[in-house]
């Protein structure tokens, strides 16, 4: 009996110690971090390339979090006055872009181009120091396991808000017109940041990278992971998740085909935001834009809209069109990319959609393709558009898409710029679906 009494009177102490636990295990592992401050700057790094005519550079080191050293470059224009700001976040693999936030910079934008642990190769990491340079490139990120600050992309998220903060205190920067811009793994981190960071973000541009990981090729690994584990990294490391906190005018530019970010992710992550969205879905490429405004430019000398060459005459990472939508957006130099929306139609095989454009369009056409469920080998067919109304297009969708199909309209610009409708499923039976 006495024994009986000392259990149940422990009872409430063990569920109480329980319940703290997971507490502990559900706390969002950025809030302690994310204080609004500039990090401590600990040193700077000397360079011997020079810097581009007109543009000033700085290559630092700050601490993110405890004993975490993170390496980034501060490029800024020589004029005078107040510059919008850009957050240019590298992806998996890479490093701190300098290049890339140099020619930010020949733009009259102050740009901030950090290392991001846990999304970086370990081995081009020679001034970030932390817990990831002895780990192989890709390891730790899927974990939460005792909680999700487990993971190494906690660091690599730090890093970045630590360096919008960093940014933001810089002279010359207007506070109220900063940007974000990442590719791959930095889109995903685009789209965490402006999901966190709220309204202190005016626009972002996420290339590739998104939200919503069990809608991409890391389902296997995520399936991996126990039940728990997996809801708490989903919870707070899934970008799609920090989606509804996103306050900027954002785009999202997806790879039809591509190896890591399925349309279906794209477009639920897209569906998540609340706010001003646009994007474009490229037919039949993988992780490249083939479109007008894309990742494949004209020959010859650099349109208006085109991206400035880097320092190093390299082009990458860049989609042309990035440009006329941060300059809209945070300089107010220019016009809004056009909207396309789809249209409800009673016949699911009539693709009815809209665009709303400042400017001509020079292409309207539909891409669709059958129902499989392998993305990057879907085979993406043309459609002609045909206008049928004031801003209303539309196109005829072939008999066998009645048993299972996916469109999307697409729409060009001369400046050049792309942008798609939403990602429409039909399924069996003739119900259209998003």
């Amino acid at each position: 009996m006495g024994i009986h009494m000392k259990k149940t009177c422990l009872l409430p102490v063990i569920l109480m110690l329980a319940s703290l636990a997971v507490a502990r295990a559900e706390n969002d592992p950025f809030k302690p971090h994310l204080d609004g401050q500039a990090p401590e700057i600990l040193r700077e790094v000397a360079s011997t390339n020079a810097p581009p005519d007109g543009v000033t550079v700085r290559r630092v080191v700050f601490r993110s979090r405890d004993n975490t050293e993170i390496f980034a470059v501060i490029a800024a224009p020589k004029t005078p006055g107040q510059h919008p700001g850009m957050l240019v976040l590298h992806g998996g693999g890479g490093c701190a872009e300098a290049d890339k936030a140099m020619a930010w910079a020949q733009r009259g934008y102050v740009a901030v181009a950090p290392d991001l642990p846990g999304i970086a190769d370990p081995k081009k990491l020679a001034e970030t120091k932390g817990r990831w340079n002895t780990m192989k490139y890709g390891e730790g990120r899927y974990v939460a396991t005792p909680d999700a600050g487990a993971s190494v992309l906690v660091d690599a998220v730090l890093a970045a808000m630590k360096s919008l903060c960093l940014l933001r205190a810089q002279p010359g920067v207007d506070t109220a017109r900063i940007g974000v811009v990442g590719i791959s793994w930095g889109g995903y981190m685009t789209t965490m940041v402006c999901g966190l960071a709220g309204d202190q973000v005016r626009a972002g541009f996420a290339v590739f990278g998104c939200g919503f990981y069990e809608l991409t090729s890391q389902q296997p690994t995520l399936l991996k992971m126990a039940d728990d584990e997996r809801a708490l990294w989903l919870k707070y490391l899934d970008a799609g998740r920090r989606a509804p906190g996103i306050k900027a005018a954002f785009f999202t530019a997806g790879a039809a085909n591509d190896f890591f970010f399925w349309p279906p992710a794209v477009q639920a992550t897209l569906d998540a935001i609340p706010g001003e969205k646009n994007h474009l879905y490229a037919p039949n490429a993988n992780h490249k834009v083939p479109l007008p405004g894309g990742t494949v430019f004209p020959k010859g000398p650099p349109t208006p809209f085109q991206p400035l060459p880097t320092p190093s005459g390299s082009k990458a990472n860049w989609l042309a069109m990035e440009v006329p939508f941060f300059d809209y957006h945070l300089r107010g130099i220019g016009q809004p990319l056009p909207k396309v929306g789809v249209v409800a139609s009673a016949d699911p095989l009539t693709a009815r959609f809209s665009i709303v454009a400042p400017q001509l369009i020079t292409n309207a056409e539909v891409w669709w393709s059958a129902s499989t469920t392998n993305w990057m080998k879907r085979t993406w067919v043309a459609l002609p558009a045909t206008k049928t109304a004031d801003s209303i297009y539309e196109a005829r969708l072939p008999a066998e898409a009645a048993s299972g199909a996916a469109w999307f309209a697409v729409a060009s610009d001369a400046r050049p710029v792309t942008v798609s409708s939403d990602l429409v499923s039909i399924k069996p039976r003739n119900q259209a679906t998003r």
